[in-house]
């Protein structure tokens, strides 16, 4: 396999290499089998991004794959929801149902998601200088609508679109996805995508099926 489709993330004593070309091979078998929702990996991700020349869509496809916010969270987000001056930046994800209304009113607590990409915080604070967006206005001003015909429009450009349907949530699944390749233990996943019940998260470890191969090689019959 070669050099171009590796990559290597560096995390605390522990270093992780990614074959991503085989994930891609596998991920149609993941799909076909398990209960796994359609994903995008991470050099699909950057590929797409590369082709996007409008600043708010862009913004709002890296909102999604850094965060895993629902796009109903994603367009509820204003810069006061966003601490990136902190030590460790975050932002503050309002957990709402895919109606955009909380689960329950004044109960749900909103849950923080670490930003450690400074590209992305380099990103959001240049698009809210150069819009000049106050603390408390919204980054995406559209409805749920108008971001999906976005998506739509923006793949009805693309030469070779992914194999994949490209919807808004497909970035929230891919950012499951992505936690799961890189060792994200289950408990943190929840809690960063926002599900009251652990099962819901479980459904993105079935990625790992075909990953399994090496310990069935260590059984003797």
């Amino acid at each position: 396999m070669s050099d171009q489709h590796l990559t290597q993330a560096t995390v605390p004593n522990i270093r992780i290499e990614i074959d991503w070309s085989l994930l891609l091979e596998q991920r149609t078998a993941v799909l076909r089998h398990t209960e796994t929702p359609a994903y995008l990996l991470l050099p699909e991700i950057h590929q797409l991004m590369d082709g996007v020349h409008q600043d708010n869509l862009l913004l709002m496809i890296n909102t999604l794959w850094h965060t895993g916010a629902r796009i109903s969270e994603c367009l509820a987000l204003t810069p006061n929801h966003f601490v990136l001056e902190a030590k460790q930046p975050y932002v503050s994800v309002e957990t709402l149902k895919s109606r955009g209304r909380p689960k329950r009113a004044g109960r749900v607590k909103p849950r923080l998601v670490p930003l450690c990409d400074p590209h992305f915080i380099l990103q959001l604070e240049r698009y809210v200088a150069s819009h000049h967006i106050r603390k408390n206005e919204l980054l995406f001003p559209i409805t749920r609508f108008a971001a999906n015909k976005r998506f739509d429009r923006l793949v009805a450009k693309m030469t070779q679109p992914p194999s994949i349907k490209i919807t808004p949530h497909v970035f929230r699944h891919s950012f499951a996805v992505n936690a799961i390749f890189h060792g994200t233990p289950l408990p943190v996943l929840q809690g960063w995508l926002g599900h009251a019940d652990i099962n819901s998260t479980l459904v993105y470890t079935q990625v790992l099926s075909l990953e399994t191969y090496h310990l069935m090689q260590r059984i003797q019959y």
